[in-house]
């Protein structure tokens, strides 16, 4: 087991300091435990990071090592809101000594400005912690310009979260009693059909759920990787959409949408597709390919399982770290370090969020603490994934693709109209 698991991610998703002036926090803020607060180190993150990456957890057992050291949690709303940071800390002001980010191309934006560390030159991150530790590509998808501006603490790869039950019903299923993973775009939409379930006029079994909120990007650009082999347009640097894949899957998903046979339930609340498929009413999640483990503990671990989106065993799917920054205006960046060394990348936080919320470790002895065996059915997408493009913008980005592509699921705008729109939002960038 454990040679299998650390082959299998090792090939995949593979200190001058200045003060700061002080500032309020820009989202609440709640201290983890107790700590005689000579020091304090200030930890922000999304409040799904906060449950998933056990930050309390990692925060009260930082404090018993460090008697002297009060931790502050403290949670923003979404991805986009980390841009605000820019702002203080171009003042030399920081609500923040660490900086939880998903996705490492968030860092992009601070780094022009020279507002974060690096942690291999300016922390000596390295010195007392062995790189060979981490998983391959974890790492490498945290280096931005040949630096590293981030180091990942978690990974995670857009696929399809399943209900094997429903599965087994349908008859989508193989010899074996193994589900069937759909081929191409066509044959899920069929899939979906075959699992949508109306009763008395209203839907009691949802064919599939796919994440079109603000993780869109994940799921938009883990499809076009998957389906047309490469994210981008011939100058490699920009993303392109205009392609046959994809202006067919656009096509499927708006029939789908049409019919009820997708759900458009993401658009307005992004954790409504989860919370549908733990509860048993969703047959097929489209999402971060850890939803399976978390629905597993109110469905039974026998009844949920994960498999690749189409195409994605042979071209891979997109695959992203969830890391953390440091701003050069923290007072803290050494006391930062230890914890991410002690904490973030430990045995508690890491095997806990593999087991309980299936996010990847970045850790390679921690794969052999691995409970369930189905991460074999990502095996090829992971070997072949890609990451998010270094964009500026990609904040912008993400907001303006959900804007795009949530009008036109839901109006049924022209496909030949929502694909220049995406041409001409991409060429907009700053890149």
């Amino acid at each position: 087991m454990k040679r299998f698991f650390c082959a299998l991610l090792a090939s995949a998703l593979v200190l001058s300091l200045t003060s700061c002036g002080k500032t309020e926090p820009a989202a609440s803020s709640q201290q983890a435990g107790s700590g005689s607060g000579s020091k304090v180190l200030r930890v922000g993150g999304e409040s799904w990071q906060v449950t998933k990456i056990f930050l309390e957890d990692a925060a009260k057992a930082f404090m018993k090592d460090h008697p002297d050291v009060k931790v502050e949690i403290q949670t923003y709303a979404d991805p986009t809101v980390v841009s605000n940071y820019s702002i203080n800390w171009m003042k030399g002001e920081t609500p923040v000594d660490l900086v939880m980010i998903d996705g490492a191309s968030f860092a992009e934006q601070f780094i022009g400005k020279d507002l974060i560390y690096d942690f291999d030159k300016d922390l000596n991150f390295f010195s007392n912690f062995d790189k060979s530790k981490f998983v391959p590509s974890a790492i490498e998808m945290s280096r931005l310009h040949d630096k590293q501006y981030v180091i990942p603490v978690i990974s995670e790869i857009t696929a399809i979260n399943i209900n094997t039950k429903m599965f087994k019903e349908a008859g989508l299923v193989d010899k074996e009693g193994k589900p069937l993973a759909p081929k191409d775009w066509e044959e899920f939409y069929e899939f979906a059909k075959k699992l949508h379930k109306v009763k008395d006029g209203k839907v009691v079994q949802q064919g599939a759920t796919i994440q079109w909120g603000k993780d869109i990007h994940g799921t938009v650009l883990g499809v076009l990787q998957a389906s047309h082999k490469t994210l981008y347009q011939d100058d490699g640097i920009s993303l392109g959409f205009d392609n046959p894949e994809f202006r067919e899957i656009l096509s499927i998903w708006q029939k789908g949408v049409k019919e009820g046979v997708f759900s458009q339930e993401t658009f307005a609340d992004y954790d409504s597709g989860r919370n549908s498929y733990k509860a048993g009413k969703v047959a097929m999640l489209v999402e971060s390919g850890s939803r399976w483990i978390e629905a597993g503990q109110t469905l039974g671990k026998d009844n949920v399982s994960v498999l690749p989106i189409p195409g994605a065993d042979q071209n891979g799917s997109v695959g992203y770290v969830n890391g953390v920054i440091v701003p050069k205006c923290s007072p803290n960046a050494e006391l930062a370090v230890q914890f991410i060394q002690e904490q973030l990348l430990g045995e508690h936080v890491q095997t806990s969020t593999l087991n309980q919320y299936g996010k990847l470790p970045v850790i390679n002895e921690y794969y052999a603490m691995a409970e369930a065996p189905d991460w074999k059915n990502l095996k090829n997408s992971i070997d072949k994934s890609v990451t998010y493009p270094v964009y500026k913008d990609l904040a912008k980005f993400i907001k303006d693709l959900q804007s795009i592509l949530q009008n036109s699921l839901s109006k049924g705008t022209s496909v030949d109209t929502t694909v220049q729109q995406l041409q001409d939002m991409v060429k907009s960038l700053n890149k």
